[in-house]
C-alpha cells in the first residue's frame, strides 16, 4: 500500500505543475492509497483558496460549511484513497503525553531531519503501518524527501518515491 503525500494530490490537480502526469497516472494506476488526516487537513487549506469552490457552491446548491467537506469526499472518491484515522497518545520523556503523530514526529526529528509536515507525513504513514495497514512506499513530488530517503527505509522498512516531471 502506498502512502500519498498532498503534494500528490495538489500536483494532480494543477494543470501548470510539470509533475501534473505523472501525479494522476499514480492516483489513477495505483490500487492502494491511503491517506491521513494531515493530508485532509492540507487540501481543505488548498482548497479553501481556490475561486473553483465558489462555482461548486453554486452548481450544487450546498451550504458554505459543506464546501469543502464535499470536494474532500469527491477528491477521496475520485481516486479510489483510503482514509487512515489515527488515534491515541504517546508518552514521551519529560514532556508526557502527546498526540500520537506529533509524538513520532518528535521522536523520528533527530534522525530524518525534514520540515514539520514532511515529517509528520512520514508520522502518519508509521502509524498506519503500525496498525497493520501494508505501507510498504509514501509517495511525494517534494524533492526534499531525498535528503531522508535512505533513512526512511532503513528506520520504517519503507521506500520513497518521489514524482518527477512527466
Amino acid at each position: 500500500m502506498n502512502y500519498i503525500d498532498t503534494s500528490v494530490i495538489v500536483a494532480a490537480l494543477d494543470p501548470t505543475d510539470p509533475r501534473q502526469k505523472s501525479a494522476k497516472m499514480i492516483l489513477r494506476e495505483e490500487r492502494e492509497k491511503a491517506i491521513s488526516e494531515l493530508v485532509l487537513a492540507e487540501l481543505s487549506s488548498v482548497l479553501a483558496r481556490e475561486e473553483l469552490l465558489l462555482e461548486l457552491k453554486e452548481k450544487l446548491d450546498l451550504r458554505e460549511e459543506l464546501i469543502v467537506p464535499t470536494a474532500l469526499l469527491y477528491l477521496i472518491k475520485r481516486f479510489e484513497l483510503w482514509y487512515g484515522r489515527v488515534n491515541g497518545y504517546t508518552k514521551i520523556p519529560v514532556l508526557g503525553e502527546l498526540y500520537s503523530p506529533i509524538s513520532i514526529a518528535i521522536n523520528l526529528s533527530a534522525n530524518i531531519k525534514l520540515k514539520t509536515l514532511d515529517l509528520l507525513h512520514v508520522a502518519y504513514a508509521k502509524l498506519l503501518k503500525d496498525k497493520g495497514k501494508a505501507i510498504d512506499t509514501l509517495i511525494t513530488v517534494d524533492e526534499e524527501f531525498k535528503s531522508a530517503e535512505r533513512i526512511i527505509k532503513d528506520l520504517l522498512d519503507m521506500k520513497v518515491q518521489i514524482l518527477i516531471s512527466g
